[in-house]
């Protein structure tokens, strides 16, 4: 067996764990010890039922999260010594279990079907970008704003992409958030008509600014 070491995780708000059979992975930013060598407990099914409805999920949802890419539902766990409650979500591009804390800010939305995810394009096509920024310190905080809730949606994520890919100025920062946005709704694309990732690329930046 293979022991678990202690790891130093961010603020619960932000924790984000992923569960391999042998390791644990943890991204965030305050240090806030966890003792990974404690397991998750399972909760009623009348709790879990309570939780996905708060949040407008249901098991065996199919969804999407820059976090881990296209994942499914399988449940809702404990964490002994957090006092809080995990959606479980299995990663179908890494091959993991994922713990994303159920009152947390971390973005996860149902994937799009066909209809929604053509009918998103073809309106921030259409969109004109107005929005001035004093600075580009402000603008990045916008960007960011807008892309880093639980209530974001697909429009919400493709109008950053595109109105990014359209600024003459951009910075490393705004190009990175760029490339993660479209990363992550490649996948979803890629996923949702059936092809590859790169050719999903392809066809969203076509669509969006062309």
């Amino acid at each position: 067996m293979v022991s678990r070491p202690r790891l130093s995780v961010s603020f619960v708000d932000r924790i984000y764990l992923s569960i391999h059979p042998v390791q644990w992975i943890a991204t965030s930013t305050k240090d806030c010890p966890i003792n990974t060598q404690t397991e998750p407990e399972s909760i009623s099914l009348k709790k879990q039922t309570e939780i996905f409805a708060d949040r407008k999920f249901s098991p065996d949802d199919i969804v999407v999260s820059p976090k881990f890419g296209i994942g499914r539902m399988m449940g809702v766990e404990h964490m002994p010594g957090l006092d809080r409650s995990f959606f479980t979500i299995e990663s179908m591009h890494q091959k993991m279990k994922n713990m994303i804390p159920t009152d947390s800010d971390i973005l996860i939305r149902k994937v799009a079907t066909k209809g929604s995810f053509n009918r998103s394009l073809d309106r921030v096509h259409k969109a004109e970008v107005k929005k001035a920024y004093d600075s580009r310190k402000e603008r990045i905080a916008c960007y960011q704003e807008r892309v880093r809730s639980n209530q974001v949606t697909l429009g919400n994520i493709l109008s950053v992409i595109k109105e990014i890919h359209q600024l003459k100025d951009k910075g490393a920062v705004e190009r990175q958030l760029m490339n993660e946005l479209l990363e992550t709704v490649s996948k979803e694309y890629s996923f949702v008509f059936e092809c590859d990732v790169e050719e999903a690329k392809k066809t969203i930046k076509k669509r969006l600014v062309q």
